[in-house]
């Protein structure tokens, strides 16, 4: 079974002779107002010739800003989950090569989406991809990920790792 692995962008950057060396599959999700810091990152993840690359763009929001905000952050939906839980079904039966999933931090966004993938390989072990020291997933992820899974429990049961760290 191939692993599923969580990173920050800087560390998919660091990496990226790695990655494309070892045929990674990589999920790197991007921030819908990149700057220009970020948008340099892409960018070289972009032109590093990755074979098994997919991108797409949300933030780290559980819900959408109001329509009067100066910013134009958007959070995930079900199209963006879609894509990647397809994507990924196919590169599993494809490649059986390991998982990368970024965002910026490595924190919210990919572990959420790290849970998920995992989900498809073995629903038992789906929660325990992420480390409750580092990573607090994306509760939107999570929602839409059970929705179109058709399962339940997935965003409860990561809440109650979480708390349970916590306390």
């Amino acid at each position: 079974m191939a692993k599923v692995n969580i990173a920050s962008l800087q560390a998919v950057v660091d990496n990226i002779d790695t990655i494309k060396r070892n045929e990674y599959n990589l999920i790197s999700i991007r921030d819908t107002s990149p700057s220009s810091v970020t948008e340099a990152q892409y960018a070289m993840i972009d032109n590093a010739g990755l074979q098994n690359l997919l991108v797409v763009n949300f933030d780290d929001l559980v819900s959408p800003l109001p329509a009067d905000s100066m910013y134009r952050e958007r959070p995930p939906n079900e199209e963006d989950i879609r894509t990647i839980l397809e994507w990924s079904k196919q590169k599993m039966q494809e490649n059986n090569s390991n998982f990368i999933i970024q965002c910026t931090g490595g924190i919210s966004r990919s572990s959420a989406v790290a849970i998920l993938v995992r989900y498809l390989q073995d629903p038992e072990k789906a929660i325990k991809v992420i480390n409750p020291i580092l990573h607090r997933p994306n509760e939107k992820v999570l929602e839409i990920g059970e929705k179109l899974l058709k399962v339940e429990g997935i965003k409860d049961q990561t809440k109650e790792i979480l708390k349970k760290h916590d306390e």
